[in-house]
């Protein structure tokens, strides 16, 4: 799904729609905890550091896109044993916000770029999109890509706690069988910022002279390259049904749609405050499980439908 600058820009966009309450008892803490947004992008690190093991972690990456629900449920539980304090709450808030934005923009995307699971092509052509959109997201807002500082954006200096950590762990563990996902989220924080600072931030337009001869390069291997930093913001109109024309969802086609890319955006922010408003009732008033599970549903971030669900290979735009 669209990167970095899409995801920061959806989590404090929630925040503006928040009720009063909330955006005065978070008013200093709601940006610095930004860096959560960037939900289950963390288990790049895993994968990246089980590269040896890679067909065996890749494989984990699905289903940590599923099963949202026994997450939070996990999550919460875990969290009711400690002090509950904002950065645990926002830990579980920035992971639920990117899953639920992804759920809601996927079936769109993965319609538009083809089954990025099994599709060598498709799976190049999806990347290149998610960097085009981000570039596409700065622009709107009349901001040049390659000159906007994105790592001071998506990065925040706030370290993560041990209770925080623990709270990753165990629930993290519960859910998906994965240990230590939680120095994954405190390293990914540095790495990030170091990242994209090397590859996205292009003020000069040096990186894209030096690196354009490696750009025709790789088109022969990914079709299409997916270098960041040559993408001004126009690229990617074609991919996000600015026209309103119908598509159906790849796991469900009897589920049509003409909503444009941007339609999806605001709908799932606003959909996504609703549902953190009732979330943190409910985690202040130490709601049951069963009523964790009528505010969280238990959709796919992969192409949105219930989890469990698969593509059909054959609903997806032919280009």
């Amino acid at each position: 799904m669209p990167s970095h600058i899409t995801h920061t820009k959806s989590y404090l966009d929630i925040y503006k729609l928040l009720p009063g309450r909330m955006k005065k008892q978070y008013a200093e803490t709601w940006e610095q905890y930004k860096i959560f947004a960037q939900g289950h992008d963390f288990l790049l690190l895993y994968m990246f550091s089980h590269l040896p093991s890679y067909p065996k972690v890749h494989a984990k990456l699905k289903v940590v896109e599923e099963n949202i629900q026994e997450l939070a449920v996990q999550y919460i539980g875990a969290m009711q044993q400690t002090s509950m304090s904002d950065e645990s709450r926002f830990f579980l808030y920035g992971y639920l916000i990117h899953h639920f934005l992804d759920a809601k923009l996927h079936p769109l995307i993965v319609y538009e770029t083809g089954n990025l699971r099994s599709d060598k092509d498709a799976s190049a052509l999806h990347l290149l999109v998610e960097n085009m959109i981000d570039a596409y997201i700065l622009r709107k807002d009349g901001i040049d890509p390659r000159r906007y500082k994105i790592h001071d954006l998506v990065t925040s200096n706030k370290a993560m706690s041990a209770e925080t950590r623990s709270i990753i762990d165990i629930s993290f563990e519960k859910t998906y069988g994965l240990e230590g996902f939680s120095e994954l989220v405190a390293n990914y924080n540095t790495m990030t910022r170091s990242f994209l600072k090397k590859l996205r931030y292009d003020p000069s337009g040096v990186k894209k002279r030096l690196f354009k001869p490696l750009d025709y390069a790789l088109m022969g291997i990914f079709k299409p390259s997916v270098l960041p930093f040559c993408f001004d913001g126009t690229e990617c109109l074609d991919y996000l049904n600015t026209q309103n024309e119908p598509w159906a969802f790849p796991a469900d086609a009897t589920i049509v749609s003409t909503k444009s890319f941007n339609e999806l955006f605001d709908e799932g922010v606003h959909e996504i405050a609703r549902m953190m408003s009732l979330l943190d009732e409910a985690i202040a008033d130490r709601a049951a499980d069963s009523e964790i599970r009528s505010i969280v549903p238990n959709v796919s971030s992969i192409h949105g439908c219930a989890s469990g669900r698969e593509y059909d290979l054959s609903n997806v735009k032919k280009r």
